[in-house]
């Protein structure tokens, strides 16, 4: 049903809609332009916020500065429109303590945390535009700055300047950076900026990882009682111990700094390499990455594999040994010893060069026979002489029965039983004479014992064993010298077998005739049974004839038995 007299009943709720709608958009129109206001008072209100009632303006935000916020409210009263307007600002909170940061990535510095007012931020903004860094604020306003902030935000912006990429952050007055250095040159400037802060700035820690290098090398050199390090160190508690332990061994000088790369346990395994080298006399121990080396001369009684089997068994897990060039120090007794027994003989110690160790083993075949065992090494440090010495202790041991002579730098020990009283003369006597000048000698000789008889069966055998080294004479057909071992060597045979008669035979050959050769044999056969006599065997016992050699064995002295 259609009723058109009662169509103004809607009027009033049209004109309410139409009243509302005209007033949100005089107040969003007095915001805008309150707003545009406050952004020709900057610095005023921080975080600013309008809120329109109808003409009625409300200003809230942090009030940076009680001038500046008049200012501001007397600029938004003056906007048309505006009735009134009411001031909500609140001034800055109470930073304790006042902390921010900076953070630099490339040449952006990021700004955060608590900060002064705007206009006291300036000398952040300038220390950043002169190195080159462009500032992005994201700080809050509080109070509480420190009354050096100046001097902090300066000091912050140059260590980041010199370190690169890092941060620095700062609560009241202390400081604490975190970053890596890109180069050896940038790594000093911040160290040397972290030793000297501004008066009133102190550094609460500061973590900069140096430069890396590859490969990671170090080394420490020795001369004497000077050593002097090189190369790398992972981190300055390292470095500093490693100068202390080098110190520790003379007189230290320190080349090595502090850098990234460095590999495993680096401390445990340049601690092993030093440990080693102050057994040397001079040389070098050096590291290239995991891989350890040692060269240079042993000091006195080191030897060149102990201190490779040392060092190797030191290394830390992921190390290993490189090249081990240590020559053995010099020994100190030098000492020779030579011990017969049983009819063989053993040596022991050292000789002063290879040349030496031959003569000398070769000596003790030609008095003892092939039954000769060495353990001779070559080594530094014997006194002059050392090897005529050795050899005379031979040539006196040859004479003995059983005995030891020990040779100790310059003094001779000789102990034994001689194979008779006349060889016991003969050895002290020989020895006098024979060793160089500046040695001492100490015999204690007695006589061999000759109650273990040889009965008459072995007797030729025994005779025959005794002479098998040979016998050589002089020109006079007397005995040399160097054979009166084995002629003690027969008289202690024929001591032993009692009441047994010996024909001696001398066998000759050379250029004269058969009766000429026969009479030199014959000569050689007297001396050999006047030795014998002098020797303790009884005359009685003994003969001696001569005869030409008649075979390809030539010259010889034999026995016949009666």
């Amino acid at each position: 049903m259609i009723q058109p007299m009662k169509w103004w009943i809607g009027l009033p709720v049209l004109a309410v809609l139409v009243a509302t709608s005209n007033v949100d958009g005089i107040e969003k129109d007095l915001g805008d332009r309150a707003r545009a206001a406050l952004d020709n008072s900057p610095g005023a209100i921080e975080g600013a916020s309008v809120a329109v009632d109808g003409r009625d303006v409300l200003l809230s935000g942090v009030a940076l500065s009680p001038a500046a916020v008049a200012g501001a409210v007397r600029a938004v009263a003056a906007v048309e429109g505006v009735r009134a307007v009411a001031d909500a600002t609140t001034p800055p909170p109470l930073a304790k303590p006042f902390v921010f940061s900076l953070e630099r990535k490339g040449k952006t510095l990021s700004f955060s945390g608590n900060a002064p007012v705007p206009r006291e931020r300036e000398p952040l903004r300038a220390a950043a535009a002169a190195k080159g860094l462009e500032l992005s604020d994201a700080s809050v306003s509080a109070l509480g700055a420190p009354a050096n902030f100046a001097a902090l935000a300066s000091y912050g912006v140059a260590l980041l300047d010199a370190l690169g990429d890092g941060s620095v952050s700062v609560s009241d007055t202390a400081v604490t950076v975190t970053g890596a250095a890109a180069g050896f040159d940038l790594y000093d400037r911040v160290e040397a900026a972290l030793a000297a802060p501004p008066q009133g700035v102190a550094v609460a820690s500061a973590k900069i990882a140096p430069p890396r290098v590859s490969p990671f090398v170090w080394s420490a050199a020795k001369a004497g009682e000077s050593i002097s390090l090189f190369g790398y160190a992972p981190n300055e508690t390292t470095r500093e111990a490693l100068a202390a332990e080098a110190a520790s061994l003379g007189k230290a000088s320190d080349e090595t700094r502090v850098a990234g790369g460095a590999p495993g346990d680096f401390a445990a395994a340049a601690s092993a390499a030093l440990r080693e080298l102050a057994k040397l006399s001079s040389g070098k121990a050096a590291i290239a990455d995991a891989v350890v080396s040692i060269e240079g001369s042993g000091k006195i009684n080191v030897g060149a594999s102990a201190v490779e089997a040392s060092l190797r068994a030191a290394l830390p897990k992921g190390f290993s040994l490189g090249v081990a060039a240590v020559t053995s120090g010099a020994v100190s007794p030098f000492v020779f010893t030579a011990r017969k027994e049983d009819g063989a003989l053993s040596l022991a110690g050292f000789a002063p060069d290879a040349a030496a160790r031959a003569r000398i083993v070769e000596l003790a075949k030609r008095e003892f026979g092939e039954a000769v065992h060495h353990e001779l090494a070559v080594a530094d440090g014997a006194p002059k002489g050392f090897a005529e010495a050795a050899s005379a202790a031979l040539r006196a041991l040859a004479r003995l029965d059983v005995g030891v002579a020990a040779l100790s730098d310059r003094k001779l020990a000789l102990e034994g039983a001689a194979y008779n009283a006349k060889a016991q003369a003969g050895v002290r006597a020989r020895l006098s004479r024979d060793l160089p000048e500046g040695y001492e000698n100490a015999a204690r000789l007695g006589v061999a014992s000759t109650k273990e008889e040889i009965p008459p069966t072995r007797l030729y055998a025994a005779l025959t064993d005794a002479a098998a080294r040979g016998l050589s004479f002089g020109a006079d057909n007397s005995i040399a010298e160097s054979s009166l071992a084995v002629a003690d060597a027969l008289a202690f045979v024929l001591l032993r077998s009692p009441g047994a008669a010996v024909d001696v035979v001398g066998r000759y050959e050379g250029a004269g005739s058969d009766a000429e050769n026969e009479a030199i044999g014959r000569r050689r056969a007297e001396a050999v049974r006047n030795y014998l006599i002098e020797a303790g065997v009884e005359a009685a016992r003994l003969s001696a004839s001569g005869a030409a050699a008649a075979d390809k064995n030539g010259r010889r002295i034999e026995f016949s038995i009666r």
